[in-house]
């Protein structure tokens, strides 16, 4: 397999831009994406068994890895992805708690899923924060928590240099056929303009289908709560806000 042929994984935080950019690679011709395909089953371990405490981490990185694996091989001569979330790779820490180990979980999810290219989206926490609020109805300081967590995934796959490409949120609706055709070119493909009709793609919930790009979504944040802001706001620097 060379490398513009290398399967994908979309990461990023909820509600921060991931089914938005999973339905544009969806468009290019020569893609295939999935969103949130056994994340949640396994990554998070919803009704995936656990054998053994000490075996759970390595059980669900190498399931995940073989669910994807194989679904890949059902798109012969497509380039196969997969959008994940980081509050999913959370779930894996659980194996930390549980074990009370500090493995590194960032660095066992990219080994196991060495080959996969991946593309993560940031967006700026106060929008990330206020819309998981309000569309999921979790309290606002869990809401913020996920989100530092989000941009600690991030910063260690830069760091890393486990990123094939990352970018805003923000520049993704501003000005989404350059942010795409960097993204294109960062992972050896020729730019599709198909990628920029994938507003209504069903990858994405009926709600999010807006028939366009919200630029204005990046012009106006919404406003949290001062203690919020404090917590938030070293993590804004690391995500280059």
């Amino acid at each position: 397999m060379g490398k513009s042929d290398a399967p994908l994984l979309v990461i990023g935080i909820g509600r921060g831009g991931t089914s938005l950019l999973t339905a544009c690679l969806d468009g290019h011709h020569r893609i295939s994406m999935k969103s949130e395909f056994h994340t949640t089953r396994i990554l998070i371990g919803d009704n995936f068994a656990i054998s053994s405490i000490k075996n759970m981490l390595e059980e669900r990185l190498q399931a995940f890895r073989k669910i994807c694996d194989d679904d890949a091989l059902q798109y012969p001569g497509k380039i196969w992805g997969n959008k994940v979330t980081t509050e999913q790779i959370y779930g894996l820490e659980e194996y930390n708690i549980l074990n009370n180990q500090d493995i590194d979980i960032f660095e066992r999810f990219v080994s196991a899923m060495h080959g996969y290219r991946i593309v993560f989206i940031t967006r700026h926490g106060a929008s990330c924060i206020d819309s998981k609020v309000r569309r999921t109805g979790q309290p606002i300081v869990r809401a913020a928590i996920r989100w530092c967590y989000g941009i600690r995934v991030f910063e260690h796959l830069l760091q890393s240099g486990a990123l094939s490409f990352w970018c805003k949120y923000e520049d993704l609706i501003s000005d989404p056929k350059a942010t795409l055709c960097r993204l294109c070119d960062a992972l050896c493909l020729d730019f599709d303009e198909n990628m920029l009709c994938q507003t209504t793609s069903e990858l994405m919930l009926p709600e999010y289908r807006h028939g366009k790009f919200l630029s204005e979504k990046a012009q106006k944040l919404p406003e949290l709560p001062q203690d919020i802001l404090l917590l938030i706001r070293p993590w804004l620097n690391k995500a280059f806000y």
